[in-house]
């Protein structure tokens, strides 16, 4: 495993010549960048672009890329500026019961990534792996409120299609630690993803296709979106599968508005992490070409997230 101890960039497998079909990763000093044969997969970000206006923007992936170079996520879109690529974070963040802050909107939390490496494997596989800090600064003093660390494992294409593995582990450094999504009937919080062109996505699981809605849907163990043959949208599809502490998250927000897609936990119920415990997220997104393009959707209501 390669320690990123440099500030200037540099590749991280550079012990060895890249070879064909194999990760690499390439460090800066703000972001930590996946590639394929030369060819971005995704980037990582590491540390906020503006630091004294959001200094809790970062600990995020964008932008993720389709395997032809398309970019299929958005970050700081004009209509949801908290938004940014593949996120996971809660709109209830208590400490000991308090509420110290909102990690949706970024306000009263941040995250210092002490510690970054990538490791490669003999299939061409690669994992980065970060490690964070939460710290509470929305008091007269910085509070250390979690420990956070996510491994990314990139897969090599095959038959043109991308695997991407999320493995996040936060444990209680408070006495007591709890999260939970918006306070509302949509409950929506955890890993999300904000897609280009949402409005023209059509939403399908187990085989069958799904209708957004205002509250979360409950559906299958994965959830598929796929924008229909037309100008200006991406020629793939994006599968996506969550689970918590081990167990499958059935239930989604799907928007064909303006927003993002989110599989929910813990919903409006703030889930208690207490000192030294910890909460595991797992996420599995496919990347694969489009073979059969979905019709245009219906209209649909725009709830605002």
């Amino acid at each position: 495993m390669r320690k990123a101890a440099l500030a200037a960039a540099f590749v991280l497998s550079a012990a060895t010549p890249a070879l064909a079909g194999r990760i690499d990763a390439v460090l800066s000093d703000d972001a930590l960048t996946v590639t394929e044969d030369g060819k971005t997969v995704l980037v990582y970000r590491t540390k906020p672009l503006d630091p004294a206006k959001e200094p809790g923007r970062s600990n995020y992936v964008h932008p993720l890329y389709a395997p032809d170079g398309t970019v299929l996520t958005e970050d700081r879109p004009a209509d949801h500026l908290h938004q940014r690529g593949a996120f996971w974070s809660w709109h209830q963040v208590l400490v000991d019961g308090k509420s110290i802050g909102d990690g949706w909107f970024m306000q009263g939390l941040s995250f210092n990534i002490h510690d970054r490496s990538f490791e490669g494997d003999g299939a061409g596989r690669g994992k980065l792996t970060i490690k964070a800090d939460w710290l509470v600064n929305s008091g007269p003093e910085v509070v250390y409120a979690a420990a956070e660390t996510t491994s990314i494992v990139v897969h090599p294409l095959k038959g043109g299609a991308r695997r991407i593995e999320f493995d996040t582990t936060i444990t209680g450094r408070a006495d007591s630690l709890a999260l939970g999504g918006s306070n509302d009937v949509k409950g929506y919080g955890g890993f999300s993803i904000r897609l280009i062109r949402p409005d023209a996505l059509v939403f399908g699981s187990d085989g069958k296709q799904v209708k957004a809605q205002n509250e979360p849907v409950e559906a299958g163990k994965a959830m598929g979106f796929a924008w229909p043959a037309a100008p200006g949208v991406p020629a793939w599809t994006v599968g996506l599968s969550c689970k918590a502490n081990g167990k499958p998250v059935t239930r989604w927000i799907l928007r064909n508005e303006l927003s993002m897609q989110n599989c929910v936990f813990p919903g409006r119920a703030p889930y208690v992490i207490k000192k030294g415990e910890s909460l595991r997220l797992q996420e599995t997104l496919v990347i694969r070409p489009a073979s059969k393009r979905a019709p245009a959707p219906a209209p649909a209501a725009k709830p605002k997230t």
